[in-house]
């Protein structure tokens, strides 16, 4: 379905620079981001290992992916090149939709636990780690400045199967979505709110 789907980067920025708690209203139409609402438009079951980009494996569980003679010298990050073969085209669709950071030669541990669930060895969340990714890209795109906001905005595909999805839900179709005045006319960016002592970029 991801592989499918034509981004619109207008709506996806709007999205992303609007999003508060895990909600935005959008053209006067509200969407809620959470890993149940990503597992109903994506159709991925909400089951599985939660895991984030930031946990870390046990080198064990690296060695039927990577290249024996490399395994001696493996560090937290490892270059594409040392992934044995066999795995290298499965990780690449990995890295394409799921992961999305858009680079290619260097790889981290949640690749590998990646390719454990995409290989079965290893059930993880995949809503879970999709919705994860977006609330921490969210707040860093926010403080950005606007020529910089579209670089580091990221799942695209992922965020337009959202939007659709609920669209539908509330019978909205989405040529009448889009092709509403909010999307001809520039946005103002929303005031983000700090907490008290946090720092404002």
């Amino acid at each position: 379905m991801i592989s499918q789907i034509q981004h619109h980067r207008e709506l996806v920025h709007l999205f992303v620079l609007h999003l508060q708690d895990g909600h935005v209203n959008l053209a006067g139409v509200n969407f809620t981001l959470s890993l149940e609402t990503i597992a109903q438009a994506t159709r991925i079951p909400n089951l599985g290992e939660e895991w984030s980009k930031r946990q870390l494996l046990d080198r064990f569980y690296y060695e039927p992916y990577i290249k024996p003679s490399y395994m001696r010298h493996l560090s937290i990050v490892f270059p594409f090149r040392v992934l044995r073969d066999e795995f290298a085209p499965l990780m690449k669709l990995i890295i394409r939709y799921f992961s999305c950071e858009g680079r290619f030669s260097r790889l981290y541990a949640y690749h590998v636990r990646l390719l454990m669930h995409f290989t079965r060895v290893r059930m993880m969340n995949i809503p879970f780690f999709m919705c994860h990714n977006i609330e921490r890209m969210v707040p860093l795109v926010q403080r950005k400045s606007p020529t910089h906001q579209h670089k580091s905005i990221y799942h695209y595909a992922l965020i337009k199967i959202i939007v659709m999805h609920q669209l539908a839900q509330q019978g909205i179709t989405w040529e009448d979505f889009i092709s509403r005045d909010y999307f001809a006319v520039l946005q103002p960016p929303p005031e983000i709110v700090h907490d008290v002592g946090a720092p404002s970029h």
